[in-house]
C-alpha cells in the first residue's frame, strides 16, 4: 500500500497490534508523513524498525503514549547487526513526545552510531517512562544544537547523554545547546550525572531551568573535579 501524500496518521487502541509497518515498506509509501501518534497498543514492541528509517524521514512530530509493551522507538540493530552503518539518514523530526511507556528501555538502539541524524529536533518530552535508563545515545546528543526545550519527568533516568563507546577522548567531549531555553527535570530519584565521564556543556540561551526531586544529581560545581559530576558548571552556563 502506498500513501505518497499522507501527512498525519494516528493509530489508536489497536491492542493486539505487534507491528505498525509492514517489512518490505516501499520507499514511496509514507514519504510525506510528517505527523504520527501511537496510543494503547499494548503489544507493540517498538515504532520504527531498521528497515523503515529512510522511508520517514521527513517526519516532523512523533507522539507515542500508553503503549504497555514498547521497549524501544527506534530500531537501529537487528540480530547483532549494526543497521546504522549501511544507512545514512538525516532526519527532520522536530517534536518527540514520549508518555507512560513503562517498558520503554531506549529511544534509540543504546549503541547508535554517527550515520543517523537528528540534528533539526526543538522539543523533547518524556514522561512516566520508569524503565528508561539513558535517553541521548552520545551520537544523537552531539548534534542537539538546535534543541530548544528539554523536558524529563517521573523516569527512571540515571544520565541522561550514554557514554560514548567509540573510545574518543573523555576530555575533549563538549556538549553544545545552543537553542536550548527551557530544562525541566522532575522527580528523577535515579539521575546521577547528565553524562557518564568528563565533559563540558554550554546553555548560552537558557532562560528557564527547573530541576526538582532529583536527590542524586549535583546540580552547580565549580573545580575541574566536579565536571564529571555536576549538571552545570556556573560559569558555563551563560558566557
Amino acid at each position: 500500500v502506498v500513501f505518497p501524500t499522507l501527512e498525519k496518521i494516528t493509530i489508536s487502541h489497536l491492542r493486539k497490534v505487534k507491528r505498525i509497518w509492514h517489512n518490505q515498506l516501499h520507499t514511496n509509501s509514507f514519504s510525506m508523513l510528517k505527523e504520527l501518534i501511537v496510543q494503547e497498543c499494548d503489544v507493540l514492541l517498538n515504532i520504527f524498525p531498521p528497515f523503515c528509517l529512510r522511508v520517514f524521514q521527513r517526519l516532523e512530530k512523533l507522539i507515542v503514549t500508553d503503549c504497555a509493551s514498547l521497549e524501544e522507538v527506534f530500531q537501529l540493530q537487528v540480530q547483532g547487526l549494526d543497521v546504522e552503518e549501511t544507512y545514512v539518514v538525516e532526519s527532520r523530526l522536530r517534536e518527540l513526545n514520549l508518555v507512560r511507556l513503562p517498558k520503554l528501555e531506549h529511544v534509540w538502539t543504546k549503541y547508535c552510531k554517527g550515520n543517523i541524524s537528528f540534528s533539526s529536533l526543538k522539543q523533547v518530552c518524556i514522561e512516566e517512562c520508569w524503565g528508561l535508563k539513558t535517553l541521548f545515545p552520545f551520537s544523537i546528543a552531539k548534534d542537539l544544537q538546535q534543541l530548544e526545550t528539554l523536558t524529563i519527568q517521573n523516569c527512571g533516568l540515571e544520565e541522561i547523554v550514554s557514554k560514548n563507546v567509540e573510545g574518543s577522548n573523555e576530555q575533549e567531549i563538549w556538549f553544545a545547546f545552543n537553542q536550548l531555553s527551557i530544562l525541566n527535570l522532575w522527580d528523577l530519584p535515579y539521575l546521577t550525572c547528565f553524562y557518564p565521564g568528563m565533559h563540558r556543556t554550554t546553555w548560552p540561551a537558557l532562560t528557564k531551568l527547573i530541576i526538582s526531586e532529583c536527590g542524586r544529581i549535583k546540580i552547580f560545581g565549580h573545580e575541574e573535579s566536579q565536571i564529571q559530576h555536576s549538571l552545570f558548571l556556573i560559569d558555563k552556563v551563560i558566557p
